[in-house]
């Protein structure tokens, strides 16, 4: 799970004290992302993907595990379990054409969340923005997504109703206001 180069990932200690390896996700993580998918609650499947799919599609995995390294960033977080790397949380984004502005999404499995995990992988995706240049970080979600709105109260991350949709909220993340301590590395 965790080799010695550091430098393609990340050893993280969270809540509890578990070692978890976030590292970018790769195109041979399919099977991995598929397990990490189906492993989800309904309601954490439907929360993240907006629908209540019991398992993803090949196209969907494909998608989600070939990153354009031009245009998207993504990390998966994974623990050991001496069969195989076990995924257990995931975040990304992606920017719009100009660069100025991404959409960012974060996900982890219903057993791993309250241990700071939500909070690392954050952090390293909001410090890959600022590397990039990236002055905003925006996502929306289901307004019933008490878990999302907790994690962007104790983030800081701005959130408010979406004046066209009062089914969601809008979330975003000024990465030119914010100095670098505003969002906590974790907690």
């Amino acid at each position: 799970m965790t080799p010695s180069d550091t430098s393609n990932g990340w050893l993280e200690v969270i809540r509890g004290g578990d070692r978890v390896w976030i590292r970018p996700i790769q195109p041979d993580d399919v099977d991995m992302e598929r397990r990490f998918i189906e492993g989800l609650s309904t309601a954490s499947r439907r929360f993240r993907f907006r629908e209540t799919m019991r398992s993803p599609s090949d196209e969907l995995l494909h998608l989600l595990t070939a990153i354009d390294p031009a245009t998207e960033v993504a990390f998966v977080a994974m623990v050991d379990d001496e069969a195989r790397d076990h995924e257990i949380g995931v975040a990304r984004f992606s920017a719009k054409p100009d660069g100025q502005d991404c959409e960012f999404a974060v996900t982890v499995t219903d057993e791993w969340q309250s241990k700071g995990l939500g909070s690392h992988l954050m952090h390293h995706l909001i410090e890959a923005a600022r590397k990039r240049g990236i002055s905003k970080m925006h996502s929306s979600d289901a307004t019933d997504n008490s878990t999302m709105r907790k994690f962007a109260e104790h983030l800081h991350i701005s959130h408010r109703a979406d004046p066209e949709d009062a089914t969601q909220t809008l979330y975003s993340i000024d990465l030119k206001r914010a100095p670098e301590d505003a969002l906590p590395r974790s907690t």
